[in-house]
Protein backbone atom coordinates (compact mmCIF):
# COMPACT_ATOMS: atom_id res chain seq x y z
CA UNK A 1 0.00 0.00 0.00
CA UNK A 2 1.86 3.50 -0.83
CA UNK A 3 2.39 5.98 2.07
CA UNK A 4 -0.37 8.59 0.95
CA UNK A 5 -2.97 5.81 0.76
CA UNK A 6 -1.73 4.56 4.55
CA UNK A 7 -2.51 7.57 5.96
CA UNK A 8 -5.80 8.22 4.03
CA UNK A 9 -6.89 4.89 5.69
CA UNK A 10 -6.01 6.45 9.02
CA UNK A 11 -7.23 9.27 9.49
CA UNK A 12 -10.28 7.94 8.00
CA UNK A 13 -10.26 5.49 10.44
CA UNK A 14 -9.88 8.29 13.21
CA UNK A 15 -12.57 10.70 11.64
CA UNK A 16 -14.93 7.37 12.10
CA UNK A 17 -13.81 6.72 15.61
CA UNK A 18 -14.39 10.17 16.55
CA UNK A 19 -18.08 10.29 15.27
CA UNK A 20 -18.67 6.81 17.05
CA UNK A 21 -17.83 8.41 20.38
CA UNK A 22 -19.56 11.42 19.41
CA UNK A 23 -22.59 9.87 18.49
CA UNK A 24 -22.45 7.72 21.70
CA UNK A 25 -21.53 10.52 23.83
CA UNK A 26 -24.78 12.37 22.23
CA UNK A 27 -26.81 9.55 22.57
CA UNK A 28 -26.31 9.56 26.25
CA UNK A 29 -28.85 10.61 28.62
CA UNK A 30 -28.20 13.93 30.03
CA UNK A 31 -28.98 13.52 34.25
CA UNK A 32 -28.69 16.79 36.62
CA UNK A 33 -26.73 17.01 40.03
CA UNK A 34 -27.72 19.85 41.93
CA UNK A 35 -24.85 21.25 44.65
CA UNK A 36 -24.03 24.40 46.43
CA UNK A 37 -22.01 27.23 44.63
CA UNK A 38 -19.19 26.85 46.52
CA UNK A 39 -17.61 25.02 49.09
CA UNK A 40 -17.20 21.31 49.74
CA UNK A 41 -20.28 19.90 47.83
CA UNK A 42 -18.95 22.01 44.30
CA UNK A 43 -16.05 19.61 44.51
CA UNK A 44 -17.46 16.47 45.64
CA UNK A 45 -20.09 17.03 42.96
CA UNK A 46 -17.79 17.16 40.12
CA UNK A 47 -16.02 13.90 41.13
CA UNK A 48 -18.90 12.01 41.49
CA UNK A 49 -19.98 13.21 38.07
CA UNK A 50 -16.54 12.59 36.85
CA UNK A 51 -17.19 8.59 37.80
CA UNK A 52 -20.97 8.58 37.00
CA UNK A 53 -20.55 10.00 33.60
CA UNK A 54 -17.36 7.56 32.56
CA UNK A 55 -19.21 4.03 34.28
CA UNK A 56 -22.82 4.45 34.24
CA UNK A 57 -24.11 5.20 30.48
CA UNK A 58 -25.12 8.28 31.42
CA UNK A 59 -23.84 11.85 31.53
CA UNK A 60 -23.82 13.59 34.91
CA UNK A 61 -23.45 17.34 35.20
CA UNK A 62 -23.61 19.30 38.08
CA UNK A 63 -25.73 22.89 38.18
CA UNK A 64 -24.55 24.76 41.04
CA UNK A 65 -27.32 26.88 43.21
CA UNK A 66 -27.27 29.15 45.75
CA UNK A 67 -28.62 26.55 48.68
CA UNK A 68 -30.32 23.41 48.74
CA UNK A 69 -33.17 25.71 49.63
CA UNK A 70 -32.98 26.24 45.49
CA UNK A 71 -32.10 22.94 44.16
CA UNK A 72 -33.92 19.59 46.45
CA UNK A 73 -37.44 21.30 45.31
CA UNK A 74 -36.33 21.12 41.73
CA UNK A 75 -35.12 17.59 42.73
CA UNK A 76 -38.37 16.91 44.00
CA UNK A 77 -40.65 18.04 41.02
CA UNK A 78 -37.98 15.70 38.81
CA UNK A 79 -36.28 18.88 37.08
CA UNK A 80 -32.87 18.03 38.47
CA UNK A 81 -32.29 14.11 38.96
CA UNK A 82 -30.13 14.49 41.93
CA UNK A 83 -28.85 16.93 44.77
CA UNK A 84 -26.01 16.74 47.34
CA UNK A 85 -26.20 18.05 50.45
CA UNK A 86 -25.77 17.23 54.22
CA UNK A 87 -28.09 14.95 55.96
CA UNK A 88 -29.58 17.76 57.80
CA UNK A 89 -30.70 20.36 55.21
CA UNK A 90 -31.63 17.16 53.36
CA UNK A 91 -33.94 16.02 56.22
CA UNK A 92 -35.33 19.56 57.18
CA UNK A 93 -36.14 20.32 53.24
CA UNK A 94 -38.29 16.82 53.00
CA UNK A 95 -40.35 17.32 56.09
CA UNK A 96 -40.92 20.88 55.10
CA UNK A 97 -39.42 22.15 58.93
CA UNK A 98 -37.31 24.51 59.91
CA UNK A 99 -35.35 26.35 57.57
CA UNK A 100 -37.89 25.45 55.15
CA UNK A 101 -40.75 25.36 57.00
CA UNK A 102 -44.02 25.02 55.34
CA UNK A 103 -42.24 24.22 52.18
CA UNK A 104 -41.63 20.12 52.00
CA UNK A 105 -40.25 18.00 49.60
CA UNK A 106 -42.26 14.62 49.74
CA UNK A 107 -40.85 13.14 46.55
CA UNK A 108 -37.11 13.47 47.79
CA UNK A 109 -35.30 9.63 48.77
CA UNK A 110 -31.98 8.89 49.65
CA UNK A 111 -29.94 7.32 46.83
CA UNK A 112 -26.44 6.98 48.89
CA UNK A 113 -24.94 7.97 52.35
CA UNK A 114 -21.82 9.29 51.62
CA UNK A 115 -19.10 10.30 54.36
CA UNK A 116 -19.28 12.04 58.43
CA UNK A 117 -18.15 15.68 58.63
CA UNK A 118 -16.91 16.03 62.00
CA UNK A 119 -17.49 19.48 63.40
CA UNK A 120 -15.29 20.85 66.38
CA UNK A 121 -16.52 24.12 68.29
CA UNK A 122 -12.79 26.00 69.20
CA UNK A 123 -11.55 28.88 71.26
CA UNK A 124 -8.52 30.80 71.60
CA UNK A 125 -5.63 28.93 73.18
CA UNK A 126 -5.56 31.70 75.95
CA UNK A 127 -8.88 32.36 75.93
CA UNK A 128 -11.17 32.47 79.58
CA UNK A 129 -13.56 30.38 77.96
CA UNK A 130 -11.84 27.05 77.36
CA UNK A 131 -14.38 24.49 78.95
CA UNK A 132 -17.94 23.81 78.02
CA UNK A 133 -18.72 24.87 81.45
CA UNK A 134 -17.11 28.35 80.87
CA UNK A 135 -19.20 29.58 77.83
CA UNK A 136 -21.25 31.72 79.24
CA UNK A 137 -21.26 35.50 77.87
CA UNK A 138 -18.33 34.37 75.21
CA UNK A 139 -18.76 36.23 71.99
CA UNK A 140 -19.92 33.88 69.68
CA UNK A 141 -22.25 34.30 66.53
CA UNK A 142 -25.60 35.03 65.81
CA UNK A 143 -27.91 35.88 63.34
CA UNK A 144 -27.26 33.26 60.16
CA UNK A 145 -29.73 35.14 57.96
CA UNK A 146 -27.25 33.87 54.67
CA UNK A 147 -27.01 30.50 56.36
CA UNK A 148 -29.30 29.17 58.75
CA UNK A 149 -27.10 26.05 59.22
CA UNK A 150 -25.05 28.07 61.24
CA UNK A 151 -27.13 28.59 63.50
CA UNK A 152 -28.53 25.09 63.72
CA UNK A 153 -24.71 24.11 64.48
CA UNK A 154 -24.97 26.68 67.11
CA UNK A 155 -27.81 25.14 68.76
CA UNK A 156 -27.32 21.70 68.38
CA UNK A 157 -24.05 22.14 70.15
CA UNK A 158 -25.35 23.98 72.45
CA UNK A 159 -28.48 21.47 73.28
CA UNK A 160 -25.70 18.85 73.63
CA UNK A 161 -24.37 20.38 76.66
CA UNK A 162 -28.16 20.93 77.97
CA UNK A 163 -26.98 25.38 77.94
CA UNK A 164 -28.84 27.87 76.10
CA UNK A 165 -27.24 29.64 73.34
CA UNK A 166 -28.66 32.54 74.25
CA UNK A 167 -26.11 33.20 77.15
CA UNK A 168 -23.39 34.07 74.90
CA UNK A 169 -22.29 37.66 74.07
CA UNK A 170 -24.17 37.82 70.33
CA UNK A 171 -22.11 38.99 67.75
CA UNK A 172 -24.10 39.65 64.23
CA UNK A 173 -22.91 37.21 61.48
CA UNK A 174 -24.64 36.15 57.84
CA UNK A 175 -22.91 33.37 57.38
CA UNK A 176 -20.21 30.97 58.69
CA UNK A 177 -17.12 32.82 56.45
CA UNK A 178 -17.93 36.31 57.79
CA UNK A 179 -17.98 33.90 61.48
CA UNK A 180 -13.97 32.72 60.54
CA UNK A 181 -13.01 36.00 59.58
CA UNK A 182 -14.01 37.53 62.92
CA UNK A 183 -12.27 34.71 64.68
CA UNK A 184 -8.95 35.22 62.97
CA UNK A 185 -9.33 39.02 63.69
CA UNK A 186 -10.03 38.29 67.67
CA UNK A 187 -13.30 39.32 67.38
CA UNK A 188 -15.25 35.97 68.24
CA UNK A 189 -14.19 33.95 71.23
CA UNK A 190 -15.91 30.72 70.31
CA UNK A 191 -16.79 29.26 66.59
CA UNK A 192 -16.40 26.03 64.85
CA UNK A 193 -14.96 24.61 62.29
CA UNK A 194 -14.01 21.11 60.44
CA UNK A 195 -11.59 19.40 62.94
CA UNK A 196 -8.32 18.99 60.96
CA UNK A 197 -9.62 21.11 58.22
CA UNK A 198 -7.10 23.82 56.51
CA UNK A 199 -9.30 26.57 57.64
CA UNK A 200 -9.73 25.64 61.20
CA UNK A 201 -5.84 24.99 60.91
CA UNK A 202 -5.03 28.25 59.98
CA UNK A 203 -7.18 30.08 62.70
CA UNK A 204 -5.69 28.57 64.96
CA UNK A 205 -2.24 29.74 63.93
CA UNK A 206 -3.90 33.33 63.76
CA UNK A 207 -5.30 33.23 67.73
CA UNK A 208 -1.93 32.09 68.75
CA UNK A 209 -3.31 28.68 69.43
CA UNK A 210 -6.50 26.83 69.56
CA UNK A 211 -8.52 24.96 72.44
CA UNK A 212 -11.30 21.98 71.12
CA UNK A 213 -13.87 21.70 72.96
CA UNK A 214 -15.23 17.97 73.01
CA UNK A 215 -19.24 17.46 73.18
CA UNK A 216 -21.21 14.87 75.25
CA UNK A 217 -21.68 11.32 73.75
CA UNK A 218 -24.35 10.44 76.26
CA UNK A 219 -27.61 8.54 74.24
CA UNK A 220 -29.20 11.85 76.32
CA UNK A 221 -27.02 14.50 75.17
CA UNK A 222 -27.39 13.10 71.34
CA UNK A 223 -30.88 12.81 71.60
CA UNK A 224 -30.79 17.30 72.32
CA UNK A 225 -29.30 17.87 69.19
CA UNK A 226 -31.59 15.79 66.83
CA UNK A 227 -34.31 18.90 66.88
CA UNK A 228 -31.80 21.18 65.61
CA UNK A 229 -29.40 18.52 63.63
CA UNK A 230 -31.48 15.33 62.72
CA UNK A 231 -29.30 12.34 61.79
CA UNK A 232 -26.19 13.94 63.90
CA UNK A 233 -23.94 11.73 66.28
CA UNK A 234 -20.68 12.62 68.26
CA UNK A 235 -17.62 10.91 67.13
CA UNK A 236 -14.28 10.70 68.37
CA UNK A 237 -11.58 12.24 65.94
CA UNK A 238 -7.49 12.64 66.66
CA UNK A 239 -6.41 16.18 66.02
CA UNK A 240 -3.33 15.70 63.77
CA UNK A 241 -2.05 18.86 65.49
CA UNK A 242 -0.62 17.09 68.15
CA UNK A 243 -2.79 13.74 69.06
CA UNK A 244 -5.59 14.80 71.16
CA UNK A 245 -8.75 12.67 70.85
CA UNK A 246 -11.60 14.99 70.25
CA UNK A 247 -15.20 14.19 70.96
CA UNK A 248 -16.80 16.26 67.67
CA UNK A 249 -20.56 16.53 66.27
CA UNK A 250 -20.77 15.05 63.10
CA UNK A 251 -23.38 14.43 60.30
CA UNK A 252 -22.93 13.10 56.92
CA UNK A 253 -23.07 13.85 53.22
CA UNK A 254 -25.82 12.58 51.27
CA UNK A 255 -26.69 12.07 47.63
CA UNK A 256 -30.48 12.66 46.94
CA UNK A 257 -32.99 11.95 44.15
CA UNK A 258 -36.64 11.99 43.73
CA UNK A 259 -39.59 9.39 43.29
CA UNK A 260 -40.22 11.12 39.53
CA UNK A 261 -36.64 9.76 38.62
CA UNK A 262 -36.62 5.66 37.55
CA UNK A 263 -35.08 2.79 38.89
CA UNK A 264 -32.79 1.88 36.14
CA UNK A 265 -31.04 6.07 36.59
CA UNK A 266 -30.85 5.84 40.32
CA UNK A 267 -29.22 1.83 39.77
CA UNK A 268 -26.49 2.47 37.87
CA UNK A 269 -25.64 6.12 39.41
CA UNK A 270 -25.51 4.04 42.90
CA UNK A 271 -23.28 1.03 41.22
CA UNK A 272 -21.21 3.69 39.33
CA UNK A 273 -20.26 5.18 42.72
CA UNK A 274 -20.10 1.68 44.57
CA UNK A 275 -17.59 0.58 41.56
CA UNK A 276 -15.56 3.69 41.81
CA UNK A 277 -14.32 3.82 45.83
CA UNK A 278 -10.62 3.75 45.31
CA UNK A 279 -10.58 6.02 42.53
CA UNK A 280 -13.36 8.68 44.70
CA UNK A 281 -11.00 8.16 47.73
CA UNK A 282 -7.37 8.81 45.06
CA UNK A 283 -9.41 12.12 44.75
CA UNK A 284 -10.44 13.22 48.26
CA UNK A 285 -9.88 10.77 51.31
CA UNK A 286 -12.93 11.92 52.97
CA UNK A 287 -15.05 9.83 50.06
CA UNK A 288 -15.42 6.65 52.18
CA UNK A 289 -19.06 6.45 51.64
CA UNK A 290 -21.21 4.23 54.28
CA UNK A 291 -24.07 4.05 51.29
CA UNK A 292 -26.85 2.66 54.00
CA UNK A 293 -27.82 4.09 57.24
CA UNK A 294 -31.17 4.06 58.49
CA UNK A 295 -32.99 7.51 58.78
CA UNK A 296 -35.69 9.75 58.16
CA UNK A 297 -35.76 9.91 54.60
CA UNK A 298 -36.75 6.83 52.69
CA UNK A 299 -34.52 5.22 50.28
CA UNK A 300 -35.17 4.76 46.15
CA UNK A 301 -36.73 1.57 45.42
CA UNK A 302 -33.42 1.51 42.47
CA UNK A 303 -30.54 2.30 45.39
CA UNK A 304 -32.48 -0.62 47.23
CA UNK A 305 -32.53 -3.15 44.17
CA UNK A 306 -28.37 -2.67 44.19
CA UNK A 307 -27.91 -2.74 47.48
CA UNK A 308 -29.50 -6.07 48.07
CA UNK A 309 -27.36 -6.89 45.11
CA UNK A 310 -24.52 -6.28 47.82
CA UNK A 311 -25.38 -7.42 50.84
CA UNK A 312 -25.93 -3.58 52.02
CA UNK A 313 -29.71 -3.88 52.03
CA UNK A 314 -31.46 -3.58 55.12
CA UNK A 315 -29.52 -0.95 56.84
CA UNK A 316 -28.36 -1.51 60.14
CA UNK A 317 -30.11 0.57 62.74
Amino acid sequence: MKATSRKWLLAATAAAAALAFAAQTAAAQVIGLGTAQQGATVHYGTAIAKVVSERSGLQMRPQGLPSTGQYAPRVDAGELEFGLSNVIEATFSHQGKDMFEGRPTPNLRMAINLFPLPIVFLVPEKSQFNAPDRLGGARAPVGWNAQKLGDNIFRGFFANLDKSYDSVRGVPVSAMPRMWDLFGQGNLDLIFGILNGTTTRELGVKVGGARYLSVDDSPAAVQRMQKYLPGSYVTAEKNLDNGEIVKTIAFDFVLFTSTKVSDDIVYKVVKSVYEAQDELRSYNKEFRPTFVKAGPIDYHPGAIKFYKEVGLWPPKQ
